[in-house]
């Protein structure tokens, strides 16, 4: 497991190649190291603590519970990091379900689904809430791919990520918008976007974001 940083560590966006993208895979070479300065520099910024690593025990806990796996990525980034800040919401384990199971009891009261939501919706399970603003991202049960589920736009569920490695490695490439120094933070924010639009194109963050 990636070991907490004893020293402090500063990282300050003065430029846009001072932007670190954190891996490609995780699990590569250097992923905890470089995954492990930008978690640091985001709770010093916000004057939090570091999240506890999550241990595999819980981890096949909340797998029993769901009767599925979690996507290999996310469950290597838990072990190392737990449900780090990422500039966006990890849920708690409590929280982790599938989706459609949030309108069960009062289906009266859920989305109108399409067709083609019909297709994806029993296989999806949420793991991030994006900004707490009711749109979550999923993972597929099968595919492990992850999905975007948009409560103001049908259809509801957009395929956002092959992996659930992109996601978080432009998770942490956006929160690196907030540790501008010398640099507006408009223009890291312009920088962090042009990246992360050339890693998943810019349709896909506009999506995202906007």
């Amino acid at each position: 497991m990636a070991k907490k940083l004893k020293t402090k560590i500063m990282l300050e966006i003065n430029k846009k190649e001072d932007i670190i993208i954190p891996f490609k895979k995780i699990g590569e070479a250097d992923w905890e190291i470089k995954t492990s300065l930008i978690l640091n520099a985001i709770a010093d910024n916000w004057g939090d603590d570091l999240k506890d690593p999550v241990s595999v025990d819980e981890i096949e806990k909340l797998e029993n519970r769901l009767g599925t796996t979690l996507p290999h990525g996310i469950k290597t980034f838990y072990e190392n990091f737990g449900i780090a800040d990422i500039g966006e919401q990890l849920q708690d384990f409590s929280e982790i379900g599938w989706i459609k199971d949030i309108w069960a009891e009062n289906p009266q009261y859920g989305p109108n689904f399409t067709e083609v939501d019909q297709q994806y919706l029993p296989f999806l399970v949420t793991f991030s809430d994006y900004l707490g603003n009711g749109n979550m991202f999923c993972f597929h049960s099968e595919t492990k791919e992850i999905f975007y589920y948009d409560h103001e736009s049908r259809p509801y569920f957009t395929k956002m990520f092959d992996t659930v490695d992109e996601y978080l490695k432009c998770c942490l490439i956006f929160a690196q918008s907030d540790l501008f120094a010398e640099a507006e933070q408009s223009k890291v924010e312009e920088w962090t976007e042009e990246i992360v639009a050339e890693i998943i194109g810019a349709e896909t963050v506009k999506k995202w974001r906007y």
